[in-house]
Protein backbone atom coordinates (compact mmCIF):
# COMPACT_ATOMS: atom_id res chain seq x y z
CA UNK A 1 0.00 0.00 0.00
CA UNK A 2 0.96 3.32 -0.12
CA UNK A 3 1.44 6.08 2.83
CA UNK A 4 1.72 9.82 2.33
CA UNK A 5 3.20 12.10 4.79
CA UNK A 6 3.60 16.23 4.63
CA UNK A 7 5.46 18.48 7.82
CA UNK A 8 5.89 21.60 7.98
CA UNK A 9 8.49 23.90 9.59
CA UNK A 10 7.28 26.68 12.16
CA UNK A 11 8.80 29.92 12.89
CA UNK A 12 8.11 31.27 16.57
CA UNK A 13 5.66 33.00 15.88
CA UNK A 14 3.24 29.93 13.86
CA UNK A 15 4.32 31.08 10.14
CA UNK A 16 5.68 27.84 7.58
CA UNK A 17 8.99 28.26 6.68
CA UNK A 18 9.45 24.99 5.08
CA UNK A 19 6.75 22.46 4.04
CA UNK A 20 7.85 18.94 2.81
CA UNK A 21 6.28 15.70 1.63
CA UNK A 22 6.76 12.06 0.96
CA UNK A 23 5.63 8.80 -0.26
CA UNK A 24 6.53 4.93 1.01
CA UNK A 25 5.18 1.88 -0.53
CA UNK A 26 4.81 -0.59 1.76
CA UNK A 27 4.35 -4.19 1.71
CA UNK A 28 3.50 -6.93 4.31
CA UNK A 29 5.16 -9.79 4.17
CA UNK A 30 4.40 -13.22 5.61
CA UNK A 31 6.70 -13.65 8.02
CA UNK A 32 6.16 -12.29 11.52
CA UNK A 33 7.87 -9.95 13.57
CA UNK A 34 9.62 -12.34 16.17
CA UNK A 35 10.92 -15.54 14.02
CA UNK A 36 9.52 -17.59 17.22
CA UNK A 37 6.23 -18.49 15.28
CA UNK A 38 6.19 -19.98 11.60
CA UNK A 39 4.60 -17.62 8.95
CA UNK A 40 1.72 -20.53 8.45
CA UNK A 41 0.06 -20.55 12.10
CA UNK A 42 -2.91 -18.91 12.31
CA UNK A 43 -3.25 -15.53 15.02
CA UNK A 44 -4.57 -17.57 17.65
CA UNK A 45 -1.54 -20.31 17.56
CA UNK A 46 1.16 -18.09 17.92
CA UNK A 47 3.40 -18.20 20.97
CA UNK A 48 5.22 -14.57 20.98
CA UNK A 49 3.77 -11.98 22.61
CA UNK A 50 5.24 -9.73 20.32
CA UNK A 51 3.67 -11.45 17.27
CA UNK A 52 0.08 -11.26 19.24
CA UNK A 53 0.39 -7.62 19.46
CA UNK A 54 2.21 -7.23 16.24
CA UNK A 55 1.59 -9.24 13.73
CA UNK A 56 3.45 -9.77 10.52
CA UNK A 57 6.47 -7.54 8.95
CA UNK A 58 5.77 -5.06 6.88
CA UNK A 59 8.69 -4.08 4.31
CA UNK A 60 9.11 -0.55 2.80
CA UNK A 61 9.51 -1.62 -1.04
CA UNK A 62 10.19 2.27 -2.10
CA UNK A 63 10.57 6.03 -0.75
CA UNK A 64 10.40 9.35 -2.79
CA UNK A 65 10.32 13.16 -1.47
CA UNK A 66 7.35 14.72 -3.00
CA UNK A 67 6.92 17.94 -4.65
CA UNK A 68 3.93 20.62 -4.17
CA UNK A 69 2.87 19.59 -8.05
CA UNK A 70 2.98 16.07 -7.31
CA UNK A 71 0.08 16.35 -4.48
Amino acid sequence: FVIRAYGDSLDGVGNVEARAWCEATVQRTPEYVDPADASYLKHEDLSSSANQTFGRKFTVVSFRWLNSSEI
